[in-house]
């Protein structure tokens, strides 16, 4: 038995040892190859991992990370707007949200809240807020609270669940008209599983969503799936669950909720595949989908064809048109179809009828075993799409067409968690005023500037001065358009000045700030500095040969005279 067991044992070893040499041969030697021989080839090469499973890029102004984003397919009708994440993941780097522009450049970011999820830009009181949730993320769900940040970056207020033993859950904090937020709790609870062939004092997760009034933090309507749903609806089939109260059985698994201007409120449910609408009294009105579906499907099956989904919208309340991002996985024990999609249905709520206008798959047809939304740009009539477990964020035409898709890792790696936004959105009405100034460094003769969150930079002016003590003494030296998050300037041609500064511009010249005074002291050019020491030590010697010739020479020339004196 030995000798096979150490034979099987020294083939794993060899395995292992060949795949990692595999591996950093296609990393290091055939990639650059690759790419010296058909630049073409990088988006390809980043989607098959060569780079990694998420590559990032570091800045010199700031210790912030970002993905290294690799655009697969791009139209002039994207090339707007701002994109919100909240990249996590084992490659990810520090986790937090984080704001990217059309080009994919990044924005804004803060590594300051850990874990968060839901980044959004929502109306309060007439204001706009980033909104997103931070905290713990324990399994499928999350305890924490929610954040609402003003223009400046500043927290303006702090959401959180109420009742007894209650946290916030990272699934939902939505903003309603009414300026109260709904939110979803997670509460594990003990009850009666026997009808599910189970303890009948065992342990549930119950899923509950609540209405909070922002000002105050006073609860104003609460619901719980499991006084209005069977443990029997469930598709989920987890045979450890509920046994244990560190694994109890999460039957219902609710991830979105939305509020109509009736106030009924539109919720989804990921383990019985089921939107439902419920009235101001917590009463059902109908349910699409699922076990207890009551629509009649107009398109031959296609429109309640929606499996694990996620992010239920109305999208249209007059029309009766919803929008979801319809997973068809929740992992390798419940995969339902071949890909994931965002999709559009129309609802006739009097005659329970639903038809599917439209879907959105991904260029490479991906399948996101969990997270994911859909949201649909009042602006534009666009569609955009993030495919949550999967590092793929899209923009479609209403109508289903594909325009523009981006990767912020190797979708390759995503059956591992490497790199993960909960969902990803668009906005075109967020404007970042932080109070801070840029923030500039000097390294190596080059001057890099920055100014994490400011929306509104069009271009940079570098000046430069003799003193730093007069104000008036900083001389305009160059003009730099905004093309990326950190910017360059040259300084080798500009040994005259000591200190520079660099100012921020509006479109219109405008100034938004300026970065701190930097002191330059010019790096000493040791290849240069020791051919000028050769030259010197060449002058001085070939200058002091000169000089004992002439000495010699005038020497000889006092000898010949006083010889011709004496004759």
């Amino acid at each position: 038995m030995k000798p096979r067991f150490f034979r099987a044992l020294c083939i794993a070893v060899v395995g292992l040892a060949s795949a990692v040499v595999v591996f950093l041969s296609i990393s290091y030697i055939l990639s650059p190859l690759l790419l010296w021989l058909s630049p073409s080839l990088n988006p390809t090469l980043y989607d098959w991992g060569a780079y990694g499973a998420c590559p990032l890029q570091s800045f010199v102004t700031t210790d912030l990370v970002a993905p290294r984003v690799n655009t697969r397919r791009t139209h002039p009708d994207c090339g707007r707007g701002l994109v919100l994440l909240t990249i996590n993941g084992d490659s990810a780097g520090p986790k937090g949200p984080a704001i990217l522009d059309a080009r994919n450049e990044l924005v804004w970011k803060s590594q300051g809240y850990g874990s968060a999820t839901n980044l959004q830009v929502q109306h309060y009181k007439g204001q706009n807020y980033l909104t997103f949730w931070a905290g713990r993320k324990v399994g499928t769900k999350g305890t924490g609270m929610y954040y609402m940040l003003d223009s400046t970056y500043n927290e303006a207020h702090r959401v959180m669940a109420v009742g007894d033993g209650m946290e916030g859950d990272l699934h939902e904090f939505k903003i309603t008209k009414d300026d109260t937020a709904l939110l979803t709790v997670y509460a594990t609870t003990k009850a009666d599983l026997s009808s599910w062939g189970r303890f009948s004092d065992g342990w549930l997760l119950d899923s509950l969503f609540q209405e909070v009034d922002i000002a105050t933090g006073e609860l104003l309507f609460e619901w719980r799936a499991s006084e209005h749903f069977n443990f029997s609806d469930t598709y989920m089939t987890n045979p450890f669950g509920g046994y244990i109260k560190s694994l109890p059985f999460d039957f219902f698994h609710i991830n979105s909720v939305d509020k109509d201007s009736q106030g009924n409120y539109l919720i989804s449910s990921r383990h019985t595949h089921t939107i439902t609408c419920i009235n101001p009294k917590g009463n059902i009105l109908w349910v699409l989908g699922g076990r207890r579906n009551q629509f009649t499907d107009l398109s031959g099956g296609a429109a309640l064809d929606f499996k694990w989904q996620h992010d239920a919208r109305w999208v249209s309340e007059e029309d009766g048109i919803i929008s979801l991002f319809d997973n068809k996985e929740a992992g390798p024990l419940h995969a339902d179809g071949p890909h994931s999609r965002g999709m559009m249905l129309q609802l006739d709520i009097s005659n329970h009828t639903v038809e599917l206008l439209h879907t959105y798959e991904s260029l490479g047809h991906t399948r996101a075993p969990s997270q994911g939304s859909m949201q649909v740009l009042q602006d534009t009539d666009h569609v955009f799409v993030g495919f949550g477990h999967s590092p793929i964020y899209s923009e479609f035409s209403v109508n289903g067409s594909l325009l523009c898709e981006h990767h912020f890792g190797s979708p390759i790696f995503h059956p591992w968690n490497r790199a993960v936004s909960y969902r990803a959105s668009k906005r075109y009405d967020w404007v970042g005023r932080p109070t801070y100034p840029p923030s500039a460094e000097i390294e190596d003769d080059t001057l890099y500037v920055s100014w994490n969150g400011a929306t509104e930079v069009s271009a940079w002016l570098l000046q430069g001065a003799k003193s730093a003590e007069d104000e008036d003494a900083f001389n305009d030296l160059d003009v730099l358009e905004k093309d990326t998050f950190e910017e360059t300037f040259e300084l080798g041609d500009l040994y005259e000045y000591s200190y520079f500064r660099v100012v921020a511009l509006t479109q219109d010249g405008q100034v938004l700030g300026q970065s701190a005074v930097l002191v330059y002291e010019p790096d000493w050019d040791w290849w240069m500095f020791g051919v000028a020491i050769v030259a010197w030590l060449v002058i001085v010697r070939v200058g002091w040969h000169c000089y004992k010739w002439l000495a010699r020479r005038r020497t000889t020339s006092q000898v010949a005279w006083i010889s011709l004196e004496r004759q």
